[in-house]
């Protein structure tokens, strides 16, 4: 009786080890839980954006106020962020603790095979064997904790990196989806050009002998772009300029794909949307062949735009062999240029443009067209 007392004595950590084992998977219920409703919540909050940008979409001509619907629209966005933040939270701290649990699951069933498998030893054996089996156990749920930690120093950071990244001024937040937000095109394949000056010829993309090549110097064959005027501006300098409502401005829309590529274009600002560091513009293509109300809008940032000068204004002449970006003649697409000379009696400036280099004759542009180079 006393033989069989001795061997069915249960192992002493046993207790504890399935106590906080089962402690652990109700945790972990209660996290899956909590999940779901998260998920469901940011369901819900994305049916409700998509409803009301369908909104916006279907009654712009008609909505008395749009700035108010546009902040409804920002807001509703900047909750969805929020709420997926916090899903993320969850779902890192449901693994977390999915992972704690193996490892203590592990190493329970590593040590009650190794007790079982010491049945037949000695009674002298039995204790040291014991004692080596807890110790193993123990350095293994060490090990587990110390991944797991390091895994969280790891998330740590990635998080600190996209702080970072949030807080550099020239870059965008998530829920603008970029520096630019294009709108699909009613264009299609139709040219742009600058209304009333059209005809054979006009068209940069015809068959004169003026076309740019697509395939333009790589960054490193091109030449540097210089500053106009007292100098060039760093990105963060330009993400402080402010654009106001009406104001003419060059800008460049996103790419609608990595492989896709966009050139600068003649726009004016319809809308100025939040303040400081979040203040966007919707600024809409300024292409005369569309009606006006038919134009494309895009939604940008300062880091993306150019301002006009005010026509009328007088400005300075430009210093030869500069290189700028200039207004293409008959069409609303900035290019990349040379400067050969200026007519200060006319306003123009005599420009070569990329691609263009084997021409004879130069293009004439107005002063207010030609502005800083920028990629």
């Amino acid at each position: 009786m006393s033989s069989r007392n001795r061997n069915a004595r249960p192992n002493r950590n046993s207790g504890s080890t399935q106590g906080e084992e089962a402690h652990l998977w109700a945790q972990i219920k209660d996290d899956i839980r909590t999940m779901i409703d998260g998920v469901n919540s940011s369901n819900d909050a994305l049916r409700n954006i998509i409803a009301q940008d369908n909104y916006i979409a279907k009654n712009k001509e008609s909505i008395v106020d749009m700035g108010a619907e546009e902040s409804k629209l920002d807001s509703m966005l900047r909750g969805s962020v929020k709420g997926t933040d916090l899903s993320k939270q969850q779902i890192d701290a449901l693994y977390e603790h999915v992972t704690v649990l193996r490892a203590l699951v592990k190493a329970r069933e590593d040590t009650d095979a190794q007790v079982a498998g010491s049945s037949g030893l000695s009674g002298r054996e039995r204790p040291m064997l014991s004692s080596s089996v807890r110790s193993s156990s123990a350095r293994g749920a060490e090990k587990e904790k110390e991944k797991e930690k390091e895994r969280e120093r790891e998330i740590l950071k990635e998080r600190e990196r996209e702080r970072e990244k949030d807080r550099d001024p020239s870059s965008v937040y998530e829920f603008d989806g970029g520096p630019d937000s294009p709108v699909p095109s009613p264009l299609g394949s139709h040219t742009r050009k600058l209304g009333g000056s059209g005809g054979a010829g006009s068209d940069r993309s015809g068959n004169r002998d003026s076309i740019p090549p697509r395939d333009t110097p790589s960054k490193g064959d091109s030449v540097p772009p210089e500053p106009i005027g007292a100098g060039s501006a760093t990105a963060a300098q330009r993400a402080k300029v402010t654009f106001f409502k009406g104001q003419d401005v060059v800008f460049k829309p996103k790419p609608a794909s990595v492989n896709d590529t966009t050139e600068w274009m003649l726009g004016r600002v319809q809308q100025v949307l939040g303040e400081g560091k979040s203040r966007r513009y919707k600024v809409q293509d300024a292409d005369p062949d569309v009606p006006l109300g038919e134009r494309s809008e895009f939604r940008t940032s300062a880091s993306s735009m150019i301002p006009l000068p005010v026509a009328g204004v007088e400005l300075g002449d430009l210093e030869k062999g500069k290189t700028v970006l200039a207004l293409y003649p008959d069409s609303t697409t900035f290019y990349k240029a040379e400067v050969m000379g200026s007519d200060a009696a006319n306003g123009k400036v005599s420009l070569r443009f990329e691609g263009e280099e084997n021409n004879v004759t130069t293009q004439l542009v107005d002063r207010r067209f030609v502005v800083e180079y920028r990629n």
